[in-house]
């Protein structure tokens, strides 16, 4: 006998003996003998098993005492079939790999690569399609945002440093509180070389130029100027880009709103976010409001 239905067995006589005392093993012996457990039993034969001492209790205890020390029961072949459930395997340290030098390849893979590199991986290391392909579209996502939080920092630091050629360091420090605030994603040593060395550069060279052109930022370019979801959508799908907003239902217009929102924050949200925080002395004259 599998140790969880013995285990499952012996709390049956345990809740029992709190009602019955001395007769609670003869009525789970009784029960076996019409409805037996074992390593093969599914829920609908625990099921079977309990809906069996019910019946038999119902004679001693009434019918709603029965339906509760049976609701107990039953509650604990849950605990225990939740037990028994295998974990889904983790994406091992190999096909992480993999994914992580095919996205290096495939900044923005299309629906298909996406699919036939899930493929691919679950044939050669036998995990799951449906995990597989889950992970590596939130490594996409993932990349995208940290991609957009680079670019966003950088176009940060252009106007901080275009306002304040030589800023003192509590205005440094604001603005890191800011960019923290923002939710963007950064190490702060870094950040502050960073600022440090576009300082320089424009101390000896002037302003760099910043234009970047990438899949990424096309996309944001596309995600910021199409107001018309339709469109937009049937932009995302013509160019097989249709898995970064689909949620469990599908492509929806929640879930393409919940994408652009995370992917594009506007002008808006940075005015506002310095606003509430008091730093108005960070706002450059082309975000105040009119």
């Amino acid at each position: 006998m599998a140790a969880w239905v013995d285990e499952f067995e012996k709390y049956c006589i345990e809740i029992l003996e709190i009602h019955f005392g001395q007769l609670a093993t003869r009525i789970v012996n009784k029960v076996k003998t019409k409805k037996n457990l074992d390593e093969r039993s599914n829920i609908t034969d625990f099921k079977e098993f309990i809906d069996i001492i019910e019946i038999n209790i119902s004679v001693l205890a009434g019918k709603n005492k029965s339906g509760e020390i049976s609701n107990k029961l039953r509650s604990k072949v849950i605990d225990i079939m939740d037990m028994q459930k295998k974990p889904e395997p983790a994406i091992n340290n190999d096909m992480a790999s993999e994914i992580e030098t095919f996205l290096k390849k495939n900044t923005l893979p299309t629906e298909t690569d996406v699919t036939d590199y899930t493929k691919y991986l679950t044939l050669k290391y036998g995990s799951k399609a449906k995990k597989v392909e889950k992970d590596i579209i939130e490594k996409i996502k993932n990349r995208i945002k940290e991609t957009i939080s680079r670019n966003k920092i950088q176009e940060e630091i252009n106007e901080f440093l275009t306002r304040y050629p030589q800023p003192a360091k509590n205005d440094v420090d604001d603005f890191i509180n800011y960019i923290r605030l923002s939710k963007l994603v950064f190490q702060e040593d870094e950040l502050r070389d960073e600022i440090e060395k576009e300082r320089l550069y424009r101390k000896f060279h002037g302003p760099a130029d910043t234009v970047i052109t990438s899949e990424i930022n096309e996309l944001v370019n596309l995600l910021k100027n199409t107001e018309d979801k339709d469109a937009l959508k049937k932009n995302l799908r013509k160019q097989e880009l249709s898995y970064l907003i689909k949620d469990e239902s599908g492509v929806s217009d929640k879930s393409l709103s919940d994408f652009v929102k995370i992917m594009t924050p506007t002008e808006d949200d940075t005015r506002d976010t310095l606003e509430g925080l008091g730093l108005t002395h960070l706002i450059s004259n082309k975000r105040k409001k009119v």
